[in-house]
């Protein structure tokens, strides 16, 4: 796993098919089919929510997950967690300067993990595939969405 900062996750997004919004974030094309859902409330059905939509990225070379607004809710996260995450993997930038992530097949199971946490902690999440067609948003504003 490597972390990058914001330009060079625009660039990755980019060049890998997906399309900025306004806000220079990743999104879906509007030929996609959206299916939106339901963050829930309790820990455990998070958890299992993001081990289901992630298997859609099982299969390609390399992942970016891109962390965007991870201060919404101060009272209910603990980046302390998340930054010994990222030194295990010799990250030690702030996720202020590297927000996003690429994560080789070979370590698909740091990108569930990163996935997971940014759920945990109500972070806004994008998860985008190496070949451009898979796609997931998770909001702190439990709701999200994806391409189906």
């Amino acid at each position: 796993m490597k972390a990058i900062d914001r330009r060079a996750a625009e660039e990755w997004a980019v060049a890998h098919g997906y399309t900025l919004n306004s806000r220079g974030l990743p999104g879906l094309r509007d030929s996609d089919q959206i299916e939106r859902f339901t963050i829930p409330k309790d820990a455990g059905q998070r958890v299992a929510l993001v081990k289901g939509h992630m298997r859609a990225f099982r299969d390609e070379e390399e992942v970016c997950i891109w962390i965007y607004d991870w201060s919404v809710w101060p009272s209910g996260q603990w980046e302390h967690v998340y930054d010994r995450f990222r030194l295990s993997y010799g990250i030690s930038g702030t996720i202020a300067d590297y927000p996003a992530h690429i994560i080789p097949k070979i370590e698909f199971e740091a990108a569930i993990s990163t996935v997971v946490y940014s759920v945990l902690m109500l972070w806004d999440c994008h998860v985008l595939g190496l070949s451009g067609r898979p796609f997931a948003f998770y909001s702190h504003d439990e709701f999200g969405k994806k391409n189906s």
